[in-house]
């Protein structure tokens, strides 16, 4: 009796034993040969590599989405409208059609990504969009043309949600926020360079071959957008343990047991169906506080199907006009990279997303009040850099607080996306008519509400998150528990409990 008393003593004293540090996970077998400093040389080198090849080509490809996505508002200032006879309502039904589109493949998208090749997925998807795009160019009129913006939606939906999710099967949580920046860079430099690009062909193309300039300006970025599809495939990787020519087998070993170190010690598989792991998405709170913080951050971002057109409020002609939209966002790329690094550096994200917005909601203010051209002007500054800068942070922090299993945190990416950049714009492509010219209220007034909600969900976020820490903290440290089961969202017992010990960044 004394010895079984004694054991269960002993026991207990084992399971109350507080987690050390993240990196307590045994090191696969073809890496324990390692030392420290060999394995933190690896570590760089596998990082080095991501960078070098991964992270290039989805930015890239990620700049053609998004001018393949926009030019339709360079092509407005260029004449699409009086060549094809649309009204004003007509032009924005063919920008809401996109989002139609754009949210009905996104779901099904990255839960077939799961079991695909990534590298080959993405990659077709890409030319696919190019080639509808390039389609645009041939349109006669409004039919021809809403149905091109609906199926280029329906294309160009799997890319986004897909590369975030194949991102975040690489890179470490501290990792993603200043390389998301980078790839979200992307966005706001393809707006910055499409309206240098537009002035360009607006320039140049205006009757070649007796065509338009704006259909030009489909062609020649439809076509750029098929070939760098097709160079870019062998630079994106699949998922760790799957060969690629420019990564080792210490690399694809090393890169799985790194996010599994940091993830609880939880394997990033799938052990059931698709379907289940849509269901742990759903059944998660947290998912839908993303939603209303992903919603309001897109629609503070609104203006930009617009943006040639308010800056076309401020009298310049079309080739100036279209100049003048570059500035504000590369300044909002230099932020964006900015606030990226602060936020990782400091492992913050609430403050980190708010604060751009307070200045996002004081663009909009000026925009709508102040008389003079150079105040309006200095607006549009503020309200690209305070709306795009937080962009990167929000899909990071979703990726880092539903990390396992990969299919939960692959469909949650992909309605986080669907809401935020799908249905977020069923509203939004009619909030800036041009009855409201040059002031635009309605839009303006809607994104200052907007940035006000999305500041508030991120304190929220933070508030909740820090609450779920010390749970976790006193479970670990009064019942021994650790957090794998709270974080994969499994029923105890369907899997091994978590072995090193999680906390959610906030």
């Amino acid at each position: 009796m004394d010895g079984i008393t004694q054991a269960k003593q002993d026991a207990v004293t084992v399971e109350f034993v507080k987690p050390g540090p993240l990196q307590q996970l045994p090191l696969p077998r073809e890496l324990v040969q390692l030392n420290d400093d060999e394995l933190a040389k690896l570590e760089k080198s596998l990082v080095r590599k991501l960078d070098s090849c991964l992270l290039p080509a989805v930015i890239i490809l990620f700049l053609m989405n998004i001018l393949d996505r926009n030019n339709i508002a360079n092509a407005k200032i260029a004449g699409l409208p009086d060549t094809l006879g649309i009204s004003n309502a007509q032009y924005n039904t063919c920008l809401m059609i996109f989002y139609v589109g754009y949210i009905i493949t996104q779901i099904p998208s990255n839960l077939i990504i799961t079991k695909v090749r990534p590298s080959l997925y993405i990659g077709l998807v890409t030319a696919a969009w190019g080639i509808v795009s390039m389609c645009q160019a041939l349109t006669h009129n409004f039919t021809g043309l809403l149905l091109c913006r609906f199926v280029l939606g329906l294309v160009e939906g799997p890319f986004l949600p897909g590369v975030f999710f194949l991102m975040s099967c690489w890179y470490k949580r501290s990792e993603l926020p200043p390389r998301i920046a980078l790839l979200y860079g992307a966005n706001m430099l393809a707006s910055a360079f499409g309206g240098l690009i537009a002035a360009g062909i607006v320039a140049r193309m205006e009757g070649k071959l007796g065509r338009p300039a704006w259909e030009w300006l489909f062609i020649i970025e439809g076509s750029m957008t098929i070939a760098i599809a097709l160079f870019v495939i062998p630079f994106i990787p699949d998922y760790p343990g799957t060969k690629r020519w420019w990564l080792e087998n210490e690399h694809q070993i090393l890169a799985d047991w790194r996010l599994q170190n940091e993830n609880a010690g939880l394997v990033d598989d799938d052990p059931k169906s698709l379907i289940w792991g849509l269901k742990q998405a759903l059944l998660d709170p947290k998912l839908y506080m993303f939603i209303v913080l992903q919603m309001a951050l897109i629609t503070a971002q609104s203006f930009n199907n617009f943006f040639p057109s308010i800056v076309g409020t401020l009298g310049y002609n079309d080739t100036i006009t279209l100049l003048l939209t570059a500035p504000p966002y590369a300044f909002a790329f230099i932020c964006s990279l900015a606030i990226s690094f602060h936020a990782a550096h400091e492992q913050e994200r609430g403050f980190h997303i708010a604060i751009p917005l307070a200045f996002a909601l004081l663009g909009n203010l000026l925009a709508m009040f102040v008389p003079s051209t150079g105040g309006r002007y200095f607006s549009m500054f503020l309200m690209t850099a305070g709306s795009y800068s937080p962009y990167n942070l929000c899909v990071s922090w979703l990726s880092s607080t539903l990390p396992r299993p990969k299919a939960k945190r692959a469909t949650s990416l992909a309605i986080v996306n669907l809401m935020g950049a799908g249905v977020a714009h069923f509203y939004t492509s009619y909030m800036f008519p041009d009855s409201q010219k040059p002031r635009y209220y309605a839009g303006g007034g809607v994104m200052s509400g907007a940035c006000l909600v999305c500041a508030v969900t991120a304190l929220g976020i933070k508030w909740h998150l820090n609450r779920q820490n010390a749970e976790l903290e006193r479970a670990e440290a009064e019942e021994g528990r650790l957090a794998g089961s709270a974080i994969s969202g499994m029923k105890t017992g369907s899997r091994p409990d978590g072995v090193v010990a999680f906390r959610y960044v906030h």
